[in-house]
């Protein structure tokens, strides 16, 4: 009864700050997406397709957050409307409501290492690869009249547009200040051949600027060339995909730090829950939204700083930190006097 008690408090407010967080990180997402359109070619399903495959990385830091500050939240509201401490003088202690916290924020540990180690790997390989194939399709999106549109490394802006076929074309591309070209068409057809993007240029001059010199070149045909986007990951290529971090990859060795650390935060905080959520309304003041964004605010510092300077350091050292000073904080001002 105390334990249905408890999870109906947290999921009264774990579910709303869940679907905020999700829609508004899905507006960005959305935002994000839409900017692939500027170069390929994508119907709605495509868009939606391409939403299902950012959606792990998503859901996965949205997670931890609202079901740690749901949790706080939901004792907090039970404390300071006093039912809390009815609980308590019944001979509810606070070790058997740390007892309930303790095995779901397990759970949501495992599912979180499960998002992070399998589930958005394989969802951002996924997305790359299929932007990747609709590039090698040469369904461009150049339209007319525009400017400000890439295509590989050149800003593009064409006068008329017919599929692939382009008329009137300037194309500018810089390497710095020190190195610029410049080029104008009259003409030109993007195509692929064998994994090859090719834009063929007709009837143009042609800039180069370097080291305070232009050249000219006049040319009756030009060739761009770029190589697609090749496939990247699948199933089978998880182990090796996060063998690199234990490689000569500091990226990677970060990213897994990353993972790892935001995965068991729901566990290695659990002492946090009851720590911030129980209080006697008679002697203190509702902070437990101070006490959430804190606590929070200072494990992924921490956590930011570890993976970029000692990540397998961190992996081990943050969470036993974590982990015990959050214990002993629990100990000396829940345990002492509830």
């Amino acid at each position: 009864m105390f334990k249905q008690y408890i999870f109906l408090a947290i999921s009264q407010i774990f579910f709303p700050f869940f679907l905020v967080l999700f829609f508004i990180s899905s507006i960005v997402l959305l935002i994000g997406i839409a900017g692939v359109t500027l170069v390929v070619k994508m119907g709605f399903l495509d868009l939606a397709q391409l939403f299902l495959y950012s959606l792990p990385g998503t859901v996965f830091f949205i997670i931890p957050i609202t079901f740690f500050a749901a949790c706080v939240l939901g004792l907090s509201r039970l404390s300071y409307d006093y039912e809390l401490l009815v609980f308590f003088s019944l001979g509810i202690s606070p070790k058997k409501v740390l007892k309930i916290f303790i095995p779901i924020s397990l759970l949501v540990s495992v599912v979180l290492l499960m998002f992070s180690l399998v589930m958005i790997p394989l969802s951002k390989s996924a997305y790359s690869d299929f932007v990747a194939e609709k590039k090698s399709k040469v369904d461009i999106n150049i339209r007319p009249g525009e400017f400000g549109q890439k295509l590989g490394d050149w800003l593009v802006y064409v006068n008329k547009a017919n599929h692939n076929h382009y008329d009137n074309l300037v194309l500018f591309s810089s390497n710095g200040l020190g190195q610029e070209s410049f080029i104008v068409a009259q003409s030109g057809v993007v195509n692929n051949k064998n994994g090859i993007f090719e834009l063929n240029l007709y009837d143009g001059d042609a800039y180069f600027a370097q080291d305070n010199e232009i050249r000219k070149v006049d040319f009756k045909q030009m060739d761009l060339k770029n190589q697609t986007e090749t496939l990247q990951l699948s199933s089978y290529d998880l182990i090796n995909y996060w063998k690199k971090a234990f490689e000569d990859s500091p990226a990677q060795a970060r990213r897994f730090s990353q993972a790892i650390l935001t995965s068991i935060f729901p566990i290695v905080s659990v002492f946090l829950i009851p720590l911030f959520g129980i209080a006697n309304p008679r002697f203190h003041k509702n902070m437990s939204y101070i006490y959430i964004l804190s606590g929070v605010g200072i494990y992924f510092l921490i956590m930011h700083i570890a993976s970029q300077n000692v990540p397998f350091i961190g992996i081990f050292f943050l969470p036993l930190v974590w982990l015990f000073g959050s214990y002993y904080l629990y100990k000396r001002f829940i345990l002492k006097f509830y």
